[in-house]
């Protein structure tokens, strides 16, 4: 027992000097296996006791064909252990580590309260209906259908994080890497458990009436959902097994919590929040039923946390789904469009200009459908603006609203100082040639921070003098926070489209660009991608408002970027809007 005890203290002490226990402790430990091995080898062949002579030639021994059995199955170990390094989360750098947290830390939290938000608006609103036989009326089926396709998008975005950091693993859990392994944990099982929640609680509210079950199981083509949509959910994210990991995962947060210290330490991370999510959707599962324990403890003790990517509810091919979970494919804090062609596009637009941007894997509005998720307002850098806004026309136009004619950079700086301020001074020494509106709130922004992976521009058909009225409405927006409710009736808060819709919106008596709100989720709302929507099905019509400008497309797995053509951009509202499905 002196040598187990040897080593067990040993390697106590290694782990807490911070050396891994996996690999480097284990092929600590399979180096002088191996070295014992030899040195037995070696004794044996020196006393003539490694094989024996017979009649028939030199016979090796049965021991020694067992020992060399034992290295045999020593290397192998340490072959699969080196192999399943080569792929897992800790290739990533600690740089892109904090990265790539911080930035899945807030997705979670985004989705975490959008799905909270939708399950609740419909207990709020008695929808469905109770009975089996309650009928849903038209509002009812509207409001259900917009809530479902929410939840979805929400659910995929959701299980796209719980995915990427299910590698926990790969990060020891001794002092050396810890920190990596507990929050890539606490993110991936939050994730598990909100989603598991959520869905449930969704699905408890639908199947309290028969005929909102059969609404949502049909098939919504429109919407990109085909026949049993629900019921693949069910099978999908509520299963045995699901609520297997549930349990088992509950059992290694204990582990961590009383084997490591673990809930101090993740004080100390700045990630307490998550523990403490995690704790509040047990209760939630507990307190609402929403998981049988006892049927699902024995599956639990034998029960992987790691699932991989889901392959039935979620519209994605395996094929497509597993490169999607490779975390050497996702890019961490990048963007494919390059400042060669930012510049290039520059060069097209004109202050005044309607843009659409994509960032793949950091969709934001996601509960709003289509490819492009976001809509914003070209102004130029300062000096573009400052030449652009001498032009006669709108030297006019301020005339006729301050009496003063006067250029519109002379106008801006005289009526917004501390904004035109910050405008000249740029971004990370990048001219602002945009207004946008993000979650830290209406927004002057560089290229960089919104070209993304995609981005398109389009040219409305009006005077410099109007668009003028828009870039000054525009400024006047500055400040005003983001609209999380996506709520057009006011102007308090704005969402990113709501902020060009409304600085083109004509007061009555002039000219401006008019785009239609459509019905999404209960709310009438403008997605970006029904932007380009009304623009393609005008195209070439009387109707058209907005002309073409530029077009940068994208091949996310050949990693490249390139401009493309009227027509491409035409039919590009009709494409995925997952980042795992482009090409």
């Amino acid at each position: 027992m002196l040598p187990v005890g040897a080593g067990a203290v040993a390697g106590f002490w290694a782990a807490d000097q911070g050396m891994r226990l996996l690999p480097t402790l284990a092929e600590l430990v399979l180096a002088w296996g191996v070295v014992a091995l030899l040195l037995i080898g070696l004794g044996a062949a020196l006393r003539g006791k490694l094989y024996v002579d017979t009649p028939h030639g030199r016979s090796w021994r049965r021991r020694a064909i067992v020992l060399l059995g034992l290295g045999a199955l020593a290397a192998s170990v340490r072959l699969a252990m080196w192999r399943a390094d080569q792929a897992d989360l800790a290739r990533l750098s600690p740089a892109e580590f904090e990265a790539a947290f911080a930035i899945d830390k807030q997705r979670y939290a985004d989705d975490r309260t959008a799905l909270k938000g939708l399950v609740a608006r419909l207990e709020v609103e008695g929808i469905p209906p109770r009975g089996d036989n309650a009928v849903l009326t038209a509002d009812d089926e509207a409001k259900l259908l917009d809530a479902w396709v929410a939840l979805h998008d929400y659910a995929i975005d959701l299980d796209q994080v719980r995915a990427y950091w299910e590698g926990y693993y790969a990060y020891d859990p001794s002092r050396a890497e810890r920190a990596y392994h507990l929050r890539a944990y606490l993110l991936t099982y939050a994730a598990e458990l909100t989603l598991y929640a959520e869905t449930a609680q969704f699905t408890a509210l639908v199947l309290r009436n028969d005929n909102a079950r059969k609404y949502l199981d049909a098939p919504h083509p429109e919407q990109g959902l085909g026949a049993s949509s629900l019921s693949h959910l069910r099978e999908d994210v509520l299963g045995a097994r699901d609520q297997a990991r549930v349990v088992a995962g509950e059992r290694y947060l204990t582990a961590l919590a009383v084997g490591a210290g673990a809930r101090d330490e993740a004080r100390q991370l700045g990630v307490d929040a998550l523990w403490l999510d995690i704790e509040a959707a047990q209760a939630q599962i507990t307190r609402e039923s929403l998981l049988d324990r006892a049927a699902v403890t024995v599956a639990a003790d034998a029960q992987e946390l790691r699932r991989g990517v889901k392959h039935v509810w979620f519209p994605v091919q395996a094929e497509t789904a597993e490169w999607m979970g490779d975390e050497r494919v996702r890019r961490v804090g990048r963007y494919l469009i390059p400042e060669e062609q930012q510049n290039e596009l520059d060069a097209k637009l004109e202050p005044g200009d309607v843009m659409v941007a994509r960032k793949n894997w950091y969709l934001s509005n996601l509960g709003l459908p289509g490819f492009w998720p976001h809509g914003l307002l070209y102004i130029g850098d300062p000096e573009k603006l400052s030449a652009w806004g001498t032009d006669a026309e709108v030297q006019a136009w301020i005339a006729s609203e301050t009496g003063t004619a006067e250029p519109l950079d002379v106008y801006l700086a005289h009526r917004f100082p501390r904004d035109w301020a910050a405008y000249q001074l740029g971004q990370e020494g990048h001219p602002i040639r945009t207004i946008e509106a993000i979650s830290e709130g209406i927004s002057l922004s560089a290229f960089p921070h919104v070209t993304g992976d995609y981005v398109a521009a389009l040219r409305p058909r009006l005077s410099k003098a109007e668009k003028a009225r828009a870039i000054v409405a525009a400024f006047s927006h500055l400040g005003k926070p983001y609209d999380f409710d996506f709520d057009f009736a006011t102007d308090h808060a704005l969402v990113c489209t709501e902020l060009v819709w409304r600085c083109y919106h004509a007061p009555e008596g002039s000219k401006g660009v008019e785009w239609p709100l459509v019905p999404v989720a209960g709310r009438m709302t403008l997605p970006a991608n029904e932007m380009v929507k009304q623009w393609a099905e005008s195209a070439g019509t009387e109707a058209q408002q907005l002309d073409f400008v530029a077009f940068i497309d994208a091949s996310e797995k050949e990693q490249r970027t390139f401009f493309s053509d009227e027509a491409a951009f035409r039919e590009s509202w009709k494409r995925p809007k997952w980042d795992l499905m482009q090409e």
